[in-house]
C-alpha cells in the first residue's frame, strides 16, 4: 500500500510538534514525511533537514503544485485557515488543520461542503478528542461509577502574555483572542466529558481588549442537565486546571488540555468535607500528544474516508456553533467578518 505523503505548510512552532509526532510515528502507520511549505525558503530548508522531509519549498502555492503530496497539515494562524484550506482542497490534497479549523459557521459549511465535493478527507486538528487520559477518565466516570453521576465541570485555561498589538493573540485581524485559542479547549473537554449531549442555554461575561477578547467567563447548561463554567485568558498568571465533580467525588487534573495524569477523589460522608484519593489515573505520550490524531487522519485517507469517527464533521460544527453564539453575545466580530 503507498504511504501518504504528508506536507506542512507554515513551519511555526506548534508544526514542530507534528513534525516530531509524523518522525516517531512512520512504524504505527503508513505516511512519509514529504514536504514542507514556507514564505521563506531558508526557514522551509531547516525545516525539512531538522526533521527529515524530502523536499522545501518557498512558497504555499509551490507546495500544493507538487502532485506527489497527498495530505496537509495546516499550521499557520487560524485567520488564515479557511483560505489555506480551500487551496489545499482545489489542489487535491486531504486536510488536517490546526484548531480552530476556521473563525466561524459560515466558514466551517463551507469548508465541510468542499470536503465532500471534492471527496477530500478534512478533520480540524483537536487532539484533545484523541487523549488516551480522557478516555481513562470517561471509563472512570461512566463505567467503573466511582464518582457517581456528573453533576458539574470546571476549567480555567490562563496564560500571561505581554500586551504587543501584532502578537496574534492580541491583534483582531489575526483573530486574537482567548475564547478561539485557550477557551476552545475549556469548551471542548466538557462536551467530550459529558459525550456531547446538546447546550441547551449559556450566559457569559468578556473584557474586549484592543478589539479582542483577552478574558472570557462561561456557564453553560446542558440538556441532561449537567452545567460547566469555564473561564480563559491571555492576560492573566498560567492557570490550567480542571474538575469534574459527580454526587459521589470528583476528578481533577491539571494541564487538561494535554493530560496526562488525573486524580480520582471520592467523597467520605454526604457533607463532602473530606474525600479520599482512590486513584491515580495516568497515560504518557507515545510522542507528545500530537501523534493520535495524526493516526487517526492518516488511516481514514487511506481507507478513503473524508472525515473522522472520532472528531468528526459535526462534533467541529457543535464546538464552532457555541464560539460563534458567544462572540455574538459579546458584539465581538474580527475585522475579516464585518
Amino acid at each position: 500500500m503507498k504511504a501518504v505523503n504528508w506536507a506542512i505548510l507554515a513551519p511555526g512552532s506548534i508544526a514542530n510538534r507534528m513534525a516530531e509526532a509524523m518522525q516517531k510515528s512512520k512504524d504505527k502507520t503508513n505516511l512519509n514525511l514529504y514536504a514542507i511549505g514556507s514564505r521563506d525558503i531558508k526557514r522551509s530548508k531547516e525545516f525539512a533537514d531538522k526533521y527529515g522531509f524530502e523536499k522545501a519549498y518557498g512558497s504555499y502555492k509551490e507546495l500544493l503544485s507538487d502532485p506527489k503530496v497527498d495530505a496537509v497539515y495546516i499550521a499557520n494562524p487560524h485567520a488564515f485557515h479557511f483560505d489555506s484550506i480551500m487551496q489545499c482542497f482545489e489542489a487535491g490534497k486531504h486536510v488536517l488543520c490546526e484548531k480552530p479549523a476556521v473563525c466561524n459557521m459560515e466558514q466551517l459549511n463551507k469548508v465541510i461542503e468542499k470536503s465532500k465535493e471534492k471527496k477530500l478527507f478534512f478533520m480540524e486538528a483537536m487532539w484533545t478528542a484523541f487523549n488516551p487520559c480522557i478516555q481513562k477518565v470517561k471509563n472512570i466516570i461512566y463505567e467503573k461509577k466511582l464518582i457517581g453521576d456528573i453533576k458539574h465541570i470546571e476549567s480555567t485555561f490562563y496564560i500571561r502574555v505581554p500586551f504587543d498589538p501584532k502578537h496574534r493573540l492580541w491583534a483582531p485581524d489575526l483573530a486574537g483572542g482567548a475564547l478561539l485559542d485557550l477557551g476552545i479547549y475549556n469548551l471542548y473537554y466538557a462536551m467530550t466529558i459529558n459525550n456531547f449531549v446538546p447546550i441547551k442555554k449559556h450566559s457569559s461575561n468578556v473584557k474586549l481588549v484592543n478589539g479582542i477578547d483577552a478574558w472570557n467567563s462561561v456557564d453553560l447548561t446542558f440538556e441532561n442537565g449537567v452545567t460547566t463554567h469555564f473561564q480563559s485568558s491571555c492576560d492573566m498568571p498560567n492557570t490550567i486546571e480542571a474538575t469534574i465533580y459527580g454526587t459521589k467525588g470528583f476528578i481533577s487534573a491539571k494541564l487538561f488540555f494535554l493530560q496526562q495524569k488525573a486524580e480520582v477523589h471520592v467523597y467520605k460522608g454526604e457533607e463532602g468535607n473530606d474525600n479520599d484519593l482512590v486513584e491515580t489515573v495516568e497515560a504518557p505520550f507515545d510522542v507528545n500528544g500530537f501523534e493520535y490524531q495524526l493516526i487517526d487522519a492518516n488511516e481514514n485517507i487511506l481507507k478513503g474516508k473524508t472525515e473522522s469517527d472520532v472528531h468528526s464533521f459535526q462534533r467541529s460544527l457543535d464546538l464552532c456553533k457555541i464560539m460563534d453564539q458567544l462572540r455574538n453575545d459579546w458584539g465581538f466580530k474580527y475585522p475579516f467578518e464585518k
